[in-house]
């Protein structure tokens, strides 16, 4: 009965995802270039990617936060960043590759501050962390910048039209890229011990897999790792110098008529999918509901690799279901603007900020709470 009524209220999409409480979907919305949906799915015990687009007349941000250690980090960037690049955008007189650069830096000192203050109650604050991608549409121009390894990804149109391919827009910091392990061996010659083979893979300090972020601190100032405090966590780490940066690698792209749309997600997608086989999908698809079908096309595949049904896969609760994918966080943007088909829909003059929910399963358990309540009333 719940489900139906669910259903009928517009919060679930139709078919199998409905009945599964770890996914959220948002309805198509419109940006300054076209439009944009947003989709997502949890599987930790409590969801560690955040994912926001902030709509305006003139700009569209785009972001994706992916958490390690716990969801301090990336709810943190998802108060925070936003603000950082417009105070910044504002005071440089528009956007810019500098503008954003400083806005990761000051998103990075002001969590510092935060951790600084939590430390002596909370020392696990100095592990937690959060890759970070974000995506500036500003007139005609593309900003792509990213810590870690979210994604983001182009599909563009080729000669004749009825071909997309994919192009990668975003420069990934994982160790299990021999270039990202060169780069950190470059920097550290002295120590030998600055990327191990550990459970598996390739891992910073034999720890983590992504060679920058925001947050880790840890991993970055040896007075966390060598306190007293820190035991609480794990054993004392020995750093001649931070093993990890917060430095982002940022695209600048001018849009053309041929491109199509943009695919921002964090790994839990590109675990299962490639970035042509997502491409094929949001360009083969209709737009209602095309980043929930890329988040759910992401789960067949990990329930296919696992023999596991997909139907069975809604029954795993969070946490457990950990062990069959990641949390998902996509957000797919149509650029209509660029395009000789130039959509009707406007935004109003002011900002309009969607976000995901913080909390997945919360979210639609307080949904269908309500729901009941409104149903049996």
């Amino acid at each position: 009965m719940l489900r139906a009524v669910a259903r009928c209220c517009g919060h679930w999409p139709p078919g199998a995802a409905a009945a599964d409480g770890m996914l959220w979907q948002t309805e198509l919305r419109p940006h300054a270039a076209g439009e944009f949906s947003m989709a997502a799915a949890q599987a930790n015990l409590a969801m560690e990617d955040q994912a926001q687009v902030l709509a305006s007349p003139t700009a569209t941000l785009v972001g994706v936060y992916d958490g390690h250690g716990g969801a301090d980090a990336s709810r943190f960037l998802r108060s925070r960043l936003f603000p950082h690049v417009q105070r910044l955008e504002k005071e440089q007189g528009g956007m810019s590759a500098e503008v954003i650069r400083r806005a990761f830096g000051a998103a990075e000192e002001e969590f510092h501050k935060q951790v600084r203050q939590e430390w002596t109650k909370r020392p696990r604050m100095a592990a937690v962390g959060s890759c970070c991608l974000l995506g500036a549409i500003s007139g005609d121009t593309l900003y792509v910048a990213n810590l870690g390894d979210s994604r983001a990804v182009l599909g563009r149109r080729v000669a004749g039209g009825a071909v997309a391919v994919a192009e990668r827009l975003s420069d990934e910091h994982n160790a299990a890229c021999e270039e990202v392990r060169r780069e950190l061996a470059a920097h550290n010659p002295d120590d030998p011990q600055i990327v191990v083979h550990a459970r598996g893979a390739w891992r910073v300090k034999g720890i983590i897999q992504v060679s920058r972020s925001i947050g880790d601190f840890y991993l970055k100032r040896p007075e966390y790792s060598l306190d007293p405090l820190f035991r609480q966590v794990g054993p004392p780490i020995a750093l001649k110098r931070p093993a990890l940066s917060a430095e982002p690698s940022v695209q600048v792209r001018r849009l053309k008529p041929n491109d199509l749309f943009l695919i921002f997600a964090s790994d839990g997608l590109w675990e299962h999918l490639s970035d042509d086989a997502a491409v094929q999908i949001v360009f083969k698809n209709p737009r209602s509901g095309i980043a929930n079908r890329l988040v759910t096309a992401a789960l067949k595949e990990a329930t296919r690799k696992r023999e596991v049904r997909y139907r069975d896969l809604r029954t795993i609760d969070r946490g457990v279901r950990r062990h069959f994918h990641d949390d998902i966080s996509v957000v797919v943007v149509y650029l209509d603007r660029h395009h000789e088909r130039r959509h009707t829909r406007v935004i109003d003059s002011s900002s309009n900020c969607t976000s995901a929910p913080v909390d997945v399963y919360s979210s639609n358990t307080h949904q269908s709470a309500e729901l009941l309540q409104s149903y049996m009333s």
